[in-house]
């Protein structure tokens, strides 16, 4: 017999709640979740469900409600989405009737926000320019 495929798909069930840090493949919620999400593969939130975290995962599917910051490389919002935050995504489709309450920031989601460059260096004072022929320059006295 063929070894079957590995599943690694965490469920969080309609009566089931959790509150804590995911980290994992794929999650589905179709309870409760607060908290935060890394999921390399896909984050599902179900008709019912309702998250309120930071997450971060490769894809996200949403039918119900989501609260936070979420960064991914697609995400869809069906009919019955509720998003309230930050939507941070290479790929968004939303469907006719989902609401988004918050801002969405193309391009890449997976990747951590560059950090500030330094400013460069002020570049060194010229010296003073030679007197041109005839021309006497005054002498620099320093404070006293």
């Amino acid at each position: 017999m063929a070894d079957a495929a590995k599943v690694d798909v965490a469920v969080i069930g309609e009566e089931a709640s959790f509150s804590g840090t995911f980290k994992g493949q794929d999650l589905i919620v179709l309870g409760r979740f607060e908290g935060q999400i890394e999921a390399r593969g896909r984050l599902r939130v179900g008709p019912k469900g309702h998250t309120k975290a930071n997450v971060r995962a490769n894809a996200v599917e949403v039918e119900g409600e989501i609260e936070g910051d979420v960064r991914c490389e697609s995400i869809s919002l069906l009919p019955t989405a509720r998003v309230r935050g930050v939507l941070s995504s290479k790929r968004l489709a939303v469907q006719e009737g989902a609401l988004v309450e918050g801002s969405i920031n193309p391009g890449s989601a997976r990747q951590a926000d560059p950090a500030p460059k330094a400013p460069a260096p002020p570049a060194p004072a010229a010296p003073p320019a030679p007197a041109a022929p005839g021309e006497t320059k005054p002498e620099f006295e320093p404070p006293k």
